[in-house]
């Protein structure tokens, strides 16, 4: 649709007048700022029109208070935001954490930068680093192509789970590298795991305690064991970083809560975790609400039960109203709405209500 079209068809919906010509005007630049850049919506439409659809579902009396949400509590991440973040991971982290590896290691103080880099050690550890994927959102092309040539195509990965085929190629790979560097390479093993990821926001994906079957459950508990094999890491000398560009303070809590568990308990090295852009939890649609806004997310009438299945059901939560584990985010990726935010914003485009920026699962069930 045309945007002109598209204003008009959203001043309809709000029965504006001339007099509110300003909130157009400043959700068409929202709109071009950002909204428009939302991968999931149909053909041809854009957010203009996508919100005023999205309005149009909801009782005339109730759509001031969703514009609200919209025009205050929104919080997108753009792709080039978060493309920004990773490309600050490789030197304000990954190369930080080996300057002070080498530092504890050799007793030389952190300051003496210049003295650290280039000890041999340093370089031996950035060939003895492994970058893991944890999903399709982890950017592994980007990351690589932000270091410089520093990590090889055979240190790096998009997916966690690796074949034997793909982990003697690696190891491979490694060997010749350590002797090209004038390093011992008859331990060929990597030090250093970085498991990546874009966003978290429960932290349950990674780990989780399955009451019923008394075990650890999640992605964690899968890489840890395949670690654990010992053809792949030196099992002696290891450390495990889990790199989140983004996460919400729910999921570091949960995330850094049970990690400590697991590893306790199982005798492996503790994970590191590390985020580059934390949301607190003052961001959460909880206490911050206004009344019409609260009424409005937990309406029956604008709830679809189908959005609450198996998946969200390990959660913990009755429905899906505020999301995954009840994180109830405002929380909208430019390639997909996390289904940590509330159902109004993530809702798929075959439910009704569906959301303002639908979300496409990966679990299709309705």
């Amino acid at each position: 649709m045309r945007d002109e079209n598209a204003i008009q068809l959203l001043a309809k919906v709000m029965s504006w007048t001339e007099d509110s010509a300003l909130q157009v005007r400043s959700l068409q630049l929202l709109a071009d700022f950002k909204y428009d850049s939302y991968q999931r919506f149909g053909p041809g439409r854009k957010f203009i029109e996508s919100l005023a659809l999205w309005l149009n579902q909801f009782d005339p009396s109730d759509r001031e208070a969703a514009l609200e949400l919209v025009r205050d509590k929104l919080v997108f991440l753009s792709d080039d935001e978060l493309s920004h973040l990773v490309t600050t991971a490789y030197p304000d982290l990954v190369i930080q954490e080996r300057l002070r590896i080498v530092a504890e290691e050799n007793a030389i103080p952190l300051h003496r930068v210049r003295e650290i880099a280039s000890h041999p050690r340093f370089n031996e550890l950035r060939i003895k680093s492994l970058f893991l994927g944890l999903s399709d959102g982890a950017r592994t092309n980007e990351l690589r192509r932000a270091s410089f040539g520093e990590i090889s195509n055979e240190q790096i990965w998009q997916a966690y789970e690796l074949g034997d085929n793909k982990v003697d190629d690696m190891l491979e790979e490694l060997k010749d590298a350590l002797e090209q560097a004038g390093s011992n390479s008859e331990q060929s093993r990597f030090n250093l795991i970085w498991l990546l990821d874009d966003f978290s926001g429960s932290g349950n994906t990674y780990i989780r305690y399955d009451t019923k079957n008394r075990r650890f459950k999640g992605k964690l508990q899968k890489i840890y064991s395949r670690l654990h094999r010992g053809d792949l890491v030196d099992r002696s000398n290891y450390e495990v970083y889990l790199l989140l560009y983004v996460a919400t303070r729910q999921a570091i809590d949960h995330i850094e809560y049970w990690a400590e568990r697991f590893t306790s308990e199982k005798g492996y090295k503790p994970l590191q975790l590390r985020v580059l852009c934390p949301i607190e939890n003052e961001v959460r649609l909880v206490d911050s609400m206004s009344a019409p806004l609260l009424k409005l997310i937990h309406a029956q009438k604008n709830y679809d039960e189908r959005a609450h299945d198996k998946h969200t059901l390990v959660g913990g939560t009755e429905d899906a109203r505020l999301g995954f584990a009840g994180c109830a985010l405002p929380v909208v990726l430019a390639h997909n709405t996390p289904n940590n935010s509330i159902y109004l914003l993530w809702g798929p485009e075959l439910l009704k209500p569906f959301g303002l920026f639908p979300r496409v699962s990966r679990h299709r069930e309705f």
